[in-house]
């Protein structure tokens, strides 16, 4: 069995059970194809102490029962935040990233003629694992998810360029990403490939809207426009309330899943919390549209999971979501417009057929964003890459 090493700075633990569960769909998805899957996710204690009772190594088994090995060495952290000396902290802390990392590795029986390995995110995993590559001989690849692009803020694009070097592809979540990478220069543009987020069959999927709004205890005569994502700026939460606080209808309220700190105060607010990443599928399918005017993506999971469950998407004009959003099945509008916003609900609230032809549009859509479709699409890439 070919094994997949999967470099990663977040991962689901008994402290975090929420942490960067798209990158554990994935793993489990690649282990439904038939991988040996490892993940490697350092924990640097000096951030949380609470990190040393995590076992250096552990186990799950995904919703088929397929074992997938979990990998927590300990390292001492420099941070990424801030702007002093960021450069040279950075690197630093990518150091000891990579030695602890290195360490699960020396035990292991690497096979470097069929073994691959796969990092997300640029820092500290993605330099890593790219520099690892090359010690071992291996064939490795980087999924590129971020918002922004700021990898020349962290290590400088020359830095990049030579260490990417080491890598055989780059998986980039959207168009917009694709186009960061090449604008960068740092890797060469017939060697990143597109590959919108997908989400399991397993946990995203339709249910009556009667039944899941039991779920929650809400009024099924609400028209309920539904949030999901960090309560910040970037994601808009904010402007989404006043947009619904300004719509004259009191049947019209706004259900937030997630946290951060621009916390609803709205008395429309039926909802400001998170929800466990394994019940999102009653809060999807309890709403009436799905409204995330966020500013900037890499490729957002919230959006792709409430395709899943045929959500009708109200999102932002930007290039983002081209990969994943049209006339067909959202309506797109100036994420920084609370007028946009709430037009856009009017319409809804006011349009029913509308809004039937919207939510049949994301459950055609959602056939191609399948996480098995695209954990296969992936691996054929990362196999047949030179």
């Amino acid at each position: 069995m070919k094994k997949i090493y999967i470099f990663v700075n977040k991962y689901p633990n008994t402290l975090e059970p929420n942490a960067s569960v798209f990158v554990q769909q994935l793993v489990w998805s690649f282990a439904d194809l038939g991988y040996d899957c490892n993940v490697i996710n350092p924990l640097p204690i000096n951030l949380n102490r609470k990190y040393i009772k995590i076992p250096l190594k552990e186990y799950e088994k995904n919703e088929n029962g397929i074992n997938v090995s979990i990998f927590h060495p300990k390292y001492l952290s420099l941070g990424q935040r801030g702007k002093f000396l960021q450069k040279t902290r950075i690197r630093i802390t990518t150091f000891m990233y990579k030695n602890a990392a290195n360490r699960v590795l020396k035990k292991e029986k690497i096979d470097n003629e069929r073994d691959i390995f796969y990092s997300h995110f640029i820092c500290p995993s993605g330099v890593t694992c790219a520099l690892l590559a090359k010690k071992y001989k291996m064939k490795a690849f980087m999924a590129h998810g971020e918002a922004l692009y700021v990898g020349d803020k962290k290590y400088g694009n020359k830095y990049l360029a030579k260490v990417f070097a080491n890598l055989k592809g780059i998986i980039a979540v959207s168009t917009q990403n694709k186009e960061y990478l090449v604008n960068a220069k740092v890797i060469e543009p017939e060697k990143i490939g597109v590959f919108p987020n997908g989400y399991r069959k397993e946990r995203f999927y339709s249910i009556d809207k009667r039944e899941a709004r039991e779920y929650f205890g809400w009024d099924p005569s609400k028209f309920i426009v539904g949030f999901c994502g960090s309560f910040d700026v970037r994601k808009g939460i904010l402007r989404l309330q006043e947009a619904v606080d300004n719509i004259n209808d009191e049947n019209v309220v706004f259900a937030c899943a997630g946290k951060g700190n621009e916390i609803p105060t709205s008395e429309k607010c039926i909802l400001k919390e998170p929800v466990d990443n394994s019940k999102l599928v009653y809060f999807y399918n309890a709403i009436d549209v799905f409204c995330l005017p966020t500013q900037n993506e890499g490729c957002c999971n919230a959006i792709v999971e409430a395709i899943a469950c045929g959500c009708p998407i109200i999102s932002s004009n930007r290039s983002f979501n081209i990969d994943l959003l049209n006339k067909e099945n959202a309506i797109l509008i100036n994420p920084d417009s609370v007028e946009e916003i709430k037009n856009s609900i009017n319409y809804l609230l006011c349009n029913i057929e509308k809004l039937e032809q919207m939510s049949k549009a994301s459950f055609k859509k959602s056939k191609e964003l399948t996480l098995e479709s695209r954990a296969t699409k992936i691996l054929r890439f990362m196999e047949t890459s030179k």
